[in-house]
């Protein structure tokens, strides 16, 4: 009995210490400094944006346009382009780029998603639609844009610009979406192997995408970018909305491209799905990527002053740009689910150091490798390697930048298959094709 008295006081020591160290109404304004309860259970679900072509050790700032480091630049005059005014251009590496995201969401809705969302038609069919897994907004800017504070800073968000650029990829705070579909007897009477739920859908929300070179008849063009004036720059999400050419009339019945960036799972990617989220408890990481760094480009077109305006916006990869003021359609989206509990790496042999080349990954099921992202994708170098790949039988395709050089891979040169088996989990395996 005396020990059990023994183990009560320690017991209540204890609490009053813990109790003692809780934050008052004294400590407000330094709440984020410590852990809240919701933060002590892990997501089961880890979010990560990339604004790369390349999953995987994409090209640093100074290899980009054949290794100058040099920002493209669209076609000028005669009907194309104004005459652009390149006083003080930076290099890729220098341009300052500020991202506001509002939100991140994915479907599992197949049917109501086709023709690029024109089926959602208001709120109800878009909360019925979506699964709003990521509704915090995000910051992220490759430097600072104002002396005080500013939610870039206080959402570590140069630090995510780094990652979203670099392959590693910004985390983007969220929720864990639902897996449950299925009993067992509904999933055997469908023929299906697995417990879970398929996405086919993801979306990033773009409120503002600034880029930090951008002239009006000579004179540097100035914005207000999270509420603060005077940005230098121009926000390029109004001129990616659209592919250029669109009526007014026609803008009326099309989801602009940058609310969403969407992507669209087709049926053959869906034969070996990898937007799957299984029932259970392991951990795993839902990839959602733009190409965005490896094609910055230079356009121009005439505002309604009669003025050139030249910005850096994205190249002419599927729609080409002539001095038109919308320039969208080129910026393409896709995501994957990864298991690192069990996903392999590959190692590709044959590289040979281009930086025009790429190894693109997809699966055996696929057929169209230019209009699409890769399911992942890197450079082709001699120490070529896709860090994560789900078990299933694949195509690793040599791509090229050769007939357009805007960094955008246009050109198969040729292919294997390769398969990663079920068993044995976290093996790295190693598929040899010359590239280029």
């Amino acid at each position: 009995m005396n020990r059990l008295k023994i183990y009560y006081f320690l017991f209540s020591l204890s609490c009053f210490y813990l109790f003692s160290n809780c934050k008052t109404d004294v400590d407000l304004g330094k709440e984020t400094k410590f852990p809240v309860i919701s933060t002590l259970f892990n997501n089961r679900m880890l979010l990560l944006l990339k604004g790369t072509y390349a999953t995987d050790n994409p090209l640093d700032w100074s290899e980009l346009n054949n290794g100058t480091g040099d920002l493209y630049i669209d076609s000028q005059g005669d009907g194309l382009d104004p005459i652009m005014t390149l006083t003080n251009l930076p290099k890729a590496a220098d341009l300052p780029i500020f991202l506001d995201i509002g939100e991140v969401r994915i479907s599992s809705k197949f049917d109501k998603g086709f023709n690029d969302l024109t089926q959602i038609r208001d709120t109800v069919d878009s909360n019925k639609f979506w699964d709003f897994i990521a509704p915090n907004r995000q910051v992220f800017c490759t430097r600072t844009y104002s002396l005080d504070n500013n939610t870039c800073l206080e959402s570590d968000g140069i630090l995510k610009a780094y990652d979203f650029f670099n392959g590693i990829g910004a985390q983007f705070p969220s929720n864990d979406p639902s897996a449950e579909t299925l009993s067992w007897e509904e999933a055997a009477a469908l023929g299906k192997a697995w417990l879970g739920r398929e996405y086919y859908y993801s979306g990033i929300y773009f409120r503002s995408l600034v880029t930090g070179f951008a002239l009006d008849a000579g004179l540097p063009v100035t914005l207000r970018f999270d509420n603060r004036p005077n940005i230098f720059g121009l926000n390029i999400v109004p001129r990616n909305n659209y592919a250029p050419g669109t009526t007014t009339a026609e803008k009326s019945a099309i989801v602009p491209k940058m609310f969403p960036s969407l992507f669209s799972q087709t049926f053959e990617q869906a034969v070996q799905s990898d937007m799957r989220i299984r029932e259970g408890f392991d951990p795993y990481i839902l990839e959602v990527r733009i190409n965005l760094k490896e094609n910055l480009m230079l356009h121009s077109y005439t505002s309604s002053r009669s003025t050139t305006v030249t910005y850096v916006g994205v190249s002419d990869i599927f729609f080409d740009h002539k001095g038109e003021g919308d320039a969208g359609g080129n910026i393409i989206s896709r995501a994957r689910v990864i298991y690192p509990e069990t996903a392999s790496s590959l190692t590709i042999s044959g590289g040979t150091n281009s930086l025009l080349h790429y190894y693109g990954i997809f699966r055996f099921e696929e057929t169209e490798f230019i209009n699409e992202l890769p399911l992942a994708a890197t450079p082709a170098k001699q120490t070529a390697k896709i860090k994560y790949l789900n078990p299933g039988t694949y195509k690793v395709v040599c791509l090229g930048d050769v007939s357009k050089r805007d960094g955008y891979p246009d050109t198969v040169v040729r292919e294997t298959a390769f398969t990663i088996p079920e068993f044995p989990f976290r093996q790295t395996y190693n598929v040899d094709l010359a590239c280029p």
